[in-house]
């Protein structure tokens, strides 16, 4: 291939991936299945799928859309993300509804029209009422009044003459009672259960025992203290019928149990709901590069280009790439079109990290916006843990001890939420430090986008997932290791200050950014 034919294949490539970045009805790459996820889903079951931003979750769940013999329907959460509880479970309930009546109404088969009009008319029915109920309080006191009457009478003859008349004279009364009765939209959607459910069955009788699988797509838009019982209430939906769920989040902005006293709220996986995780941890190397060269030959495909990765990248640069996304998909794609839509050569390792850096104001103003009233706290622990480690001990990866982290669970809740931000990336779940102290800890590695510049000096950058000869992954288990005092300290005594990131931005002060001293 020549250059200028190159040149022009990577600009269609290009041109493709930005048009079909983000999965919608319209666009979308089909989903690069390296792990057999798709199969998995098609069974019978309800499913809760994991996966931090762009990794891919609602490409995985669209791909049941036209499988034989099943029914899907699909519900975007992110457009109910501000809506109260139970006004959400009413929307949800109407998407499914009115699915269910629209498919019976696209029946090809003209003997089953009979059967399936009149059912279609009740799902109907019953959309219309949860439409009109939406409107109503959600709890209200009704001011109803009844009436009682009684009356009594007194016969009565009057004689005069040959004229006689009789009649009754009577009094009547009424008592009227005047009563508050309460009227809760959650009792109402409660009782009706067990007829929603006779309504799904008598549908998939005549869909001749078809599934139902129900797309819930970014639950973790639903309101945190919402979650637990919004899935409750759809969960108990698809007990001893054909309707199955199929739940697309993110893991640690997700709340699908809770216990409250001696009441249990929502799913518990394993039992009520099995788990897919998309997400990899950046030690599968091997697969994660497999993953993201299947991605990358899927658009070529797409685009009707004939380039791949070898005509792409020089050097590490594709390894580089996969290591800046994390692991996830739409950020390498990001990054890619970042930097083959300016550059004609080859991309090396330099471009990437380049890429990588400019892209940081983003994921922190993204940051800001998924996290809300927490987003100060995770800034908070975001600058300490990388002028610590990127700082002062001039490496991308570090290690927290399992103990450390299942005694503190606001920290170990902030390490959650930064790895599904996307600002920090597991590793390893369970390693050892070298030289071994007998304790367990968490491996993860900064990402690339909180480096100062593309070229630090006096750096050592590990490659997680690259061993020695022997198997071993000792510049990982030797990596310092963050502790709670280190994160509270002022982090003060003598010698000199860690390069930063812009202060305004990581919202810290230059005093907070002094660092001299870190003990493994």
């Amino acid at each position: 291939m020549t250059t200028r034919m190159q040149r022009e294949s990577i600009s269609k490539l290009v041109l493709y991936i930005e048009e079909n970045l983000r999965v919608s009805k319209r666009s979308g790459l089909p989903f690069v299945d390296t792990r057999g996820f798709q199969s998995r889903l098609l069974a019978r079951q309800n499913h809760v799928v994991f996966g931090r931003r762009g990794a891919g979750k609602t490409s995985l769940v669209n791909s049941l859309q036209g499988k034989p013999g099943i029914l899907t329907l699909y519900a975007n959460l992110e457009d109910y993300k501000d809506i109260s509880f139970p006004n959400i479970l009413i929307k949800v309930l109407t998407v499914l509804f009115q699915g269910l009546a629209d498919r019976l109404g696209a029946q090809p088969f003209w003997w089953l029209k009979p059967q399936t009009s009149g059912l279609r008319h009740e799902l109907q029915h019953v959309q219309r009422t949860l439409q009109a109920y939406l409107r109503e309080p959600d709890r209200e006191i009704q001011d109803v009044t009844t009436s009682d009457k009684s009356s009594a009478g007194l016969a009565a003859g009057v004689h005069a003459g040959e004229i006689a008349a009789e009649g009754t004279l009577g009094r009547s009364a009424a008592r009227h009672v005047k009563r508050s009765i309460p009227r809760d939209k959650l009792d109402y959607l409660k009782l009706e259960l067990s007829e929603y459910k006779k309504l799904i069955n008598r549908v998939t009788a005549c869909l001749r025992g078809s599934p139902v699988y129900f797309v819930l797509d970014d639950f973790y838009f639903v309101r945190k203290p919402t979650q637990p019982s919004l899935i409750d209430y759809l969960h108990r939906l698809t007990k001893d019928t054909d309707l199955y769920l199929k739940v697309a989040t993110i893991k640690h902005r997700s709340k699908l149990y809770s216990r409250e006293g001696q009441q249990t709220l929502g799913v518990e996986l394993g039992s009520d709901a099995l788990g897919v995780d998309l997400d990899y941890t950046l030690d599968q190397s091997g697969e994660l590069e497999e993953f993201m060269r299947g991605i990358l030959t899927q658009a070529a495909t797409g685009a009707k280009v004939d380039v791949g990765p070898e005509d792409l990248f020089a050097g590490d640069g594709f390894s580089q790439l996969c290591l800046a996304s994390g692991g996830v998909p739409r950020d390498f794609l990001s990054l890619f079109v970042a930097i083959a839509s300016r550059r004609t050569e080859p991309i090396g390792v330099v471009e990437v990290r380049e890429a990588a850096i400019s892209n940081f104001g983003d994921k922190i103003d993204a940051m800001k916006t998924d996290a809300g009233p927490e987003g100060a706290l995770l800034e908070d622990y975001l600058s300490k843990i990388r002028n610590l480690v990127y700082g002062l001990k001039r490496t991308n990866v570090f290690l927290i001890a399992k103990l450390v982290l299942d005694e503190d669970d606001q920290l170990r809740q902030a390490i959650r939420e930064l790895v599904d931000l996307r600002l920090l990336h597991l590793v390893d779940q369970n390693t050892s430090r070298a030289p071994s102290d007998g304790r367990f800890y968490e491996a993860y590695v900064l990402d690339m986008s909180l480096y100062e510049n593309s070229r630090p000096r006096n750096f050592n950058e590990v490659q997680p997932g690259r061993k020695d000869d022997r198997a071993r992954m000792d510049d990982l288990r030797a990596a310092p290791i963050v502790t709670r005092d280190l994160l509270d300290s002022a982090l003060p005594e003598s010698g000199g200050t860690a390069p930063q990131k812009p202060a305004a931005i990581l919202g810290t002060t230059p005093q907070q950014l002094e660092i001299t001293e870190f003990r493994r």
